[in-house]
């Protein structure tokens, strides 16, 4: 029995409706990379649109300026574009050069150039919903690559469905269905020679990690580990108001600064009190990414084990009998 290419567009239609991730009369902006993810995301979502109550609004790619081959998959994209008949926004960042001025990583520095240009593109262009490519291969490696690093629920929740206008329509769907689809259908896409590169955590795992868990389970295991990371979030969410409720009880917000009461902190059951830590420092992080390491540091602050300590976009210290967190600039190199 050959490939069922329909059977691909349904699964993604099933995702997009179980989490509501585009209301009637949406008009969504698609990130395209120009590898198979998101030209497979552009090609599902164009057949969705045929027959339902969404309008693709158009393209955005971003020029990382962080590959020899970077200015290739640009052309590429707008070529497809073209043959879609989509318009499209094609821009081009000095990542490199972000980086080392907010002193952030290359990956992190990445990441907020490109969501900041996808924003000001769907903004543009009249888009309500931006769609970006990750798949059920990215959710599985997200998991194992934070469950490896210690993470909490928070982190082991993976990769949501949609975090404000951004939705990821292809979460349920494997990396190898989206490519066979493509060729199926007559599609070509760009290849990214870093994903090759076993130095990066990431890619160890797609590369190594994952196939010896999958011949060890005689089974695909990223169907299994999507499922854990959604019943993780289940969790996680609940937790996550409970949170939002007892920082609106016990912290004191004032602009670049927020207070919170080491006792309440104390009568507080340990799950939401590192998750009020997280949300402290989170506001004020502007953006950076806050994690499980730095609620440790702010907990050996609280516990009187060290004086203070610098996080992500803010400064932590005991003072006056209180838990401040003071928001610095990113240091400039």
């Amino acid at each position: 029995m050959g490939f069922d290419v329909i059977a691909v567009v349904q699964h993604v239609r099933r995702t997009i409706r179980r989490h509501g991730l585009l209301p009637p009369g949406s008009r969504v902006l698609v990130g395209l990379s120009g590898g198979s993810d998101s030209v497979a995301l552009v090609r599902t979502l164009l057949a969705l649109a045929e027959h339902g109550d969404f309008t693709v609004a158009g393209l955005a790619h971003l020029n990382h300026r962080l590959r020899p081959s970077a200015d290739d998959d640009a052309a590429f994209c707008g070529a497809l574009a073209v043959r879609l008949r989509l318009p499209i926004v094609v821009e081009a960042e000095d990542v490199s050069a972000h980086a080392r001025t907010h002193g952030l990583s290359i990956e992190d520095a990445a990441r907020r150039v490109r969501y900041a240009f996808l924003e000001r593109t769907a903004t543009a262009t009249g888009a309500d919903r931006i769609a970006v490519g990750h798949t059920q291969d990215d959710q599985a490696e997200t998991f194992l690559l934070r469950l490896m690093r210690g993470a909490g629920l928070t982190g082991l929740g993976g990769i949501y469905p949609q975090r404000g206008i951004v939705i990821r329509p292809l979460l349920d769907v494997t990396r190898a269905d989206l490519r066979r689809y493509l060729l199926d259908v007559g599609e070509t896409w760009v290849e990214d020679e870093s994903n090759a590169d076993i130095d990066n955590p990431r890619n160890r795992i797609r590369h190594r990690v994952l196939p010896e868990l999958d011949q060890a389970a005689a089974a695909s295991t990223r169907p299994t580990i999507a499922r854990a990371a959604a019943l993780i979030r289940e969790d996680g969410r609940w937790l996550d108001e409970l949170s939002r409720e007892r920082f609106g009880a016990i912290a004191t917000v004032a602009g670049p600064r927020i207070e919170l009461d080491p006792a309440a902190l104390a009568g507080t059951p340990a799950p939401i009190r590192r998750r009020v830590l997280l949300e402290a420092m989170r506001r004020l992080a502007s953006g950076r990414e806050v994690g499980h390491e730095h609620v440790e540091a702010v907990l050996a602050v609280l516990g009187g084990l060290q004086g203070g300590v610098d996080v992500p976009g803010s400064r932590v210290e005991l003072c006056g009998g209180k838990l401040v967190f003071i928001q610095q600039a990113a240091p400039r190199r």
